[in-house]
């Protein structure tokens, strides 16, 4: 079983079925997931803004863009998870799929750091709220955690589409020699 997870021509690669399994309900299940966990860290800070700065989104639109942007980001990495089951066909995987799954995957990724980067640097940078608090510890506390989430979003995808050999060799019904 071992050259057939080596060979990268293949249009399609068996996958146990336990695994196969896990693919199809873990990616709705991360998915899911993540959209409800930067749901909340956004209505979260949303709600501890309102005391704090007399309103819950900044002023500014710049500001504004600021705190969506990872918000955004964090949701197009969890559509990409849940699109990611797309790439088995039966107990197969559908490698070219994997392979537009695993670049989509990467371009949210890198959209998500940058994305956090700008909303650190326009926190930093410009008085976004009206009340000179600049980089405020819920706007740190925000961006940190989408990009956690962001994070493990990405390392789960990358998991369901490019599994190791030593993965499927786990959760394969009989040892691979």
């Amino acid at each position: 079983m071992k050259q057939y997870y080596g060979q990268q021509a293949a249009a399609y690669l068996p996958l146990p079925p336990q695994f196969a399994m896990r693919v199809r309900v873990g990616s709705a299940v991360t998915g899911i997931a993540l959209l409800a966990g930067t749901l909340l860290v956004f209505a979260l800070t949303a709600f501890v803004n309102r005391p704090l700065h007399g309103q819950s989104l900044p002023r500014t639109a710049l500001g504004t863009v600021g705190l969506v942007l990872p918000v955004l980001s964090v949701a197009a990495i969890a559509f990409v998870v849940l699109t990611a089951r797309r790439c088995l066909r039966g107990g197969y995987l559908v490698t070219a799929r994997a392979r537009t799954t695993r670049t989509a995957l990467t371009v949210s990724f890198t959209a998500l750091s940058i994305s956090c980067l700008l909303a650190l640097t326009i926190s930093a940078l410009a008085d976004v709220w009206g009340d000179h608090a600049r980089l405020g510890l819920t706007d740190l506390l925000a961006t940190f955690v989408n990009f956690a989430l962001g994070t493990i979003g990405h390392g789960a995808g990358l998991w369901y589409i490019r599994p190791s050999v030593r993965t499927l060799e786990k959760f394969s019904d009989h040892p691979i020699w």
